[in-house]
């Protein structure tokens, strides 16, 4: 039974690495995000722990793509209006569910409100944020998640690094921001780590492309992307802290 399993799933994955016939060339952006996606300093190439899930996704699926890291809102509009064209990593929430197809999931980003360690700030649960102040990045899904529990003290930010000053300047109480993200941006805005005080939500980070690209390319692409659990679980784990 053993062998039959073992010749099932290599018979599996030689399929799943078959060329498309006539499948297009893909173009990818993504954005500057550590430690999701950034720039090697020296080599100027893209790395980090979605770039990496995502160069063996293509590689596997043997799918042909180009990948370039723009800023977010240009990235997100050229996938949104480009044909086989795609954005990674973005956030896959119900506003954005219906505008493209999906490729899902690459990475999951859960979001969490984030203090001062010097704050006496208790929170239990969403309803206790009501009377802080709020950043988030704008642009984001963050930003757009905590816009629509109707906070009203919300401050946009032109950057996570820009959201991590303001919290530590003592311009806002609290900072929206995904859990993976914030040592990476509390080093790069010159900041101390700031402390969890409540899990907001879980979130998935996908794969998103322009609703006109062919369907058997996302198909094939979501197929071998299901088998990846083990890949993305080493990539995470491997990704400098």
């Amino acid at each position: 039974m053993g062998s039959r399993l073992l010749s099932a799933f290599t018979l599996i994955s030689t399929l799943l690495m078959q060329p498309l016939e006539g499948s297009p060339t893909l173009q990818f952006y993504t954005e500057h995000n550590p430690p999701f996606t950034y720039l090697q300093e020296g080599s100027r190439e893209i790395d980090g722990i979605t770039m990496t899930v995502v160069k063996e996704l293509m590689r596997r699926a043997n799918i042909p793509y180009s990948v370039e890291l723009i800023p977010w809102n240009r990235a997100y509009a050229q996938a949104l209006h480009r044909k086989n064209t795609c954005v990674f990593g973005m956030n896959r929430t119900p506003a954005r569910e219906d505008k493209f197809l999906w490729v899902s999931p690459l990475f999951a980003g859960p979001w969490s409100f984030y203090k001062r360690p010097d704050s006496d700030i208790e929170l239990a649960s969403i309803e206790d944020i009501s009377t802080y102040k709020v950043v988030a990045t704008a642009g984001y899904a963050t930003a757009a998640a905590l816009e629509a529990t109707g906070h009203k003290k919300t401050l946009l930010a032109t950057s996570n690094e820009r959201s991590m000053q303001l919290l530590f300047h003592g311009r806002v109480d609290l900072l929206l921001i995904g859990d993976t993200e914030v040592p990476f941006v509390a080093k790069n805005a010159n900041t101390p780590l700031p402390v969890k005080a409540l899990h907001f939500r879980d979130t998935v980070v996908a794969l998103g492309c322009n609703l006109n690209t062919d369907p058997a390319v996302i198909a094939k692409l979501q197929a071998v992307n299901a088998e990846m659990d083990e890949f993305r679980a080493l990539a995470n784990k491997s990704a400098p802290r």
